[in-house]
Formats: C-alpha cells, sequence, structure tokens
C-alpha cells in the first residue's frame, strides 16, 4: 500500500469538489458512486487486505472517517446539483475541510501502525 498516494487522492477530492463548486471542473460527479467508500484504494484496502489489521487501534477510525469523509463530498455534489451552492460551499470548507484533516493525520498513524505490526512489533 502506497500511503502517501492514498493521502494524496483524497487531499485532491478537495480540488476536485472546489472546482466544481467554482465551475472550473465539469466533470460528471455521480453521489452514488462517491458514497461508495469501498472503491478507491484505501476502501480496498480496508475491506480487503487491511481487514486482517483490524485489531490495529487507528483501523476503526480511519474505516469511520474514511466513510463519512466519502458521504460528505456526495453530500457536496448532492447540493450541488440541487442548486444549492451555499450550503454545499458551507460543507466544504466547514466539516468536509476539517474531517479530511483528521482523516489525513489518522491515515498517517494508520500506515505507521501497519508498518510496525508487519515488522513484528505490537501496536500501541
Amino acid at each position: 500500500m502506497d500511503w502517501m498516494e492514498v493521502i494524496g487522492a483524497h487531499v485532491m477530492w478537495k480540488q476536485r469538489l472546489i472546482g466544481l463548486l467554482a465551475g472550473s471542473n465539469t466533470e460528471a460527479l455521480d453521489p452514488a458512486a462517491i458514497r461508495l467508500d469501498n472503491r478507491c484504494a484505501l476502501g480496498k484496502w480496508i475491506y480487503g487486505d487491511g481487514a486482517s489489521m483490524s485489531q490495529l487501534p487507528k483501523y476503526d477510525e480511519v474505516r469511520e472517517l474514511h466513510a463519512q469523509f466519502h458521504q460528505f463530498a456526495a453530500d457536496i455534489v448532492d447540493l450541488h446539483l440541487a442548486g444549492n451552492a451555499a450550503d454545499a460551499e458551507k460543507l466544504l470548507l466547514g466539516d468536509y475541510s476539517r474531517l479530511s484533516e483528521k482523516l489525513k493525520h489518522r491515515i498517517t498513524g494508520l500506515s505507521q501502525q501497519v508498518k510496525s505490526a508487519s515488522n513484528g512489533i505490537p501496536p500501541f
């Protein structure tokens, strides 16, 4: 798992959403697909190979934050598509941004726990 790539992909979502709200991103974004938290690399890991790491202290928190991240991103697109730009921007710059930062830091912590566990070092 390339943890930096995973973090980068999630950071880029904010840019995609900013572009959507600004009208500079004409990409067709499907809220139903975005809401699925098992399609990106991190989601595939969480629900696949990473499930063997579910005993790690940060695993459940990352899984929950990651699901909420996808929910918020889908909600922003839903609001935008419904013509509710003000609420979409409020969510993007508020709860979504705070959650995104928290998720980024928790992914970093989980990656360290995974590396330690893979080397036979017990998690803290």
